[in-house]
């Protein structure tokens, strides 16, 4: 790397700053407040509200300040150490560790699905539509949605996913523990009192005691790293109290809006480092180009987990739901048939029909909790179909390399506001035994 381009880049970051200050009071003798992320329990609509009020520009220019002083100290290195021919700004990253260890990863294995994804789209069009022998364009497009697969996966990479997967690991083990104790109190029936060979009835509750004790050291853990969990969101600007914790564990779409969230930080980490990348190659126009292309694939990919999320609550758990109602209303119907005349198990049947009812009202609170996550994620996906579509035809027609800059450098609090857009409703259960109820529900629509 030639001193030049450092030279070019702290030209550049000195514009911007003149800028910055030429749009605010002078705040010299006061050490500037760094910008403040929207709460997650902020209304979608009040941030899309935002963000009509003011250019992408002016709100972008403090939150991607640093980025650009990342970009500058990155390039001062490369200049330090120019005998080292193999570290060339093109290629290989600057360190994104502090802000998610599992940066490299990503970058390393991202980076190739979206060259090939590339590559695919270009040949695409000339596909035949089908073929036996030679790729057609559906067989493009199954390998097209299989890289986007992969990219979101690799996109959700964090502390927090692994915190998640360690969670999920528990709650697996309770259930095998409790089934476990099912079986021993099912072999209690015919265990002897005594032997001196057979497991008897007192042995059997032993294994019981000592199979509760680790259920509940378990939950325990589960508590610690649901604190952890929430620690590891709120480094990422996501602040979510304990009760929306529970319903983002709960829901059936839990899964989906943390990975959604993750996947949001995680893209803005390879923009900022597009965009360092661009910078620090002087805007070279080849560069440029690439780097444009695997912006578009960034936003190709986001739409693709948007799109999976709208779908699978249409196509899955609308229905779903609409079946366990229809089932409950069925046997509503035999119960409240049986009340009449049935005086001996009036009580029981009484019971019966407040369970169904129950079942019912937490159904419903159900399909409003999924119509309001299907309703952020449809506004995201339709603000990301929109800049796609520009950052398309801004591809198409390869303008200058510096377009590419200012649309990175804009882009950044485009992905923190639908990163914010994601956050579970606090759901308003009536009592304990409708949250009970809700958690009942989601296994059944996860089966």
């Amino acid at each position: 790397m030639k001193w030049y381009a450092l030279l070019f880049l702290t030209v550049f970051i000195t514009a911007c700053q003149s800028d910055t200050n030429s749009d605010t009071p002078d705040t010299s003798e006061v050490e500037p407040e760094p910008p403040k992320v929207v709460l997650v329990n902020q209304d979608a609509s009040e941030q899309t509200k935002e963000a009509a009020d003011s250019s992408w520009w002016d709100k972008a220019k403090d939150s991607t300040l640093n980025a650009w002083n990342q970009a500058s100290e990155s390039v001062g290195h490369y200049v330090d150490n120019e005998e080292q021919e193999s570290a060339t700004p093109d290629t290989e990253p600057t360190q994104q560790s502090g802000k998610n260890p599992y940066f490299g990863q990503i970058w390393d294995e991202v980076t190739p699905r979206i060259t090939e994804i590339l590559a695919i789209e270009q040949v695409q069009e000339t596909l035949p539509e089908t073929g036996w022998f030679s790729d057609s364009k559906q067989s493009s497009q199954n390998k097209l949605n299989q890289l986007l697969d992969e990219a979101v996966e690799l996109l959700s990479l964090s502390d927090s996913n692994q915190i998640r997967q360690q969670i999920r690991g528990l709650e697996q083990d309770i259930i095998d523990l409790k089934n476990m104790i099912a079986d021993y109190r099912q072999a209690q029936v015919s265990a002897p009192v005594e032997s001196t060979w057979k497991t008897t009835v007192a042995q059997y509750n032993d294994k019981i005691v000592d199979l509760q004790d680790q259920i509940a050291q378990k939950y325990q853990q589960i508590d610690k790293l649901k604190a952890n969990f929430g620690q590891s969101l709120q480094k990422i600007g996501i602040y979510l109290s304990d009760e929306q914790l529970d319903i983002l564990f709960a829901s059936v779409v839990g899964d989906d809006i943390i990975q959604a969230s993750l996947v949001y930080e995680n893209v803005k980490l390879v923009n900022e480092q597009l965009m360092a990348l661009t910078v620090s190659s002087k805007e070279d126009f080849t560069i440029s180009k690439r780097y444009y292309g695997m912006y578009v694939v960034l936003l190709k990919i986001l739409f693709h987990m948007q799109d999976n999320f709208v779908n699978d609550i249409d196509s899955k758990y609308i229905p779903k739901i609409a079946e366990i109602v229809a089932d409950v209303q069925t046997i509503k119907a035999k119960t409240q048939n049986l009340l009449r005349g049935n005086d001996k198990h009036r009580n029981s049947l009484l019971a019966n029909l407040e369970a169904q009812q129950l079942t019912l009202k937490t159904a419903d609170l159900y399909k409003q909790h999924l119509a309001s996550q299907r309703q952020k994620m449809v506004t995201a996906r339709d603000k990301t179909f929109g800049d796609l579509q520009v950052a398309e035809n801004t591809y198409e027609t390869v303008t200058v390399s510096s377009e590419l800059v200012n649309l990175l450098r804009t882009s950044q609090k485009a992905f923190e506001i639908l990163q914010n857009m994601q956050t579970p409703d606090l759901l308003i259960f009536e009592n304990l035994q409708m949250k009970q109820e809700f958690a009942i529900l989601t296994e059944k629509l996860n089966s």
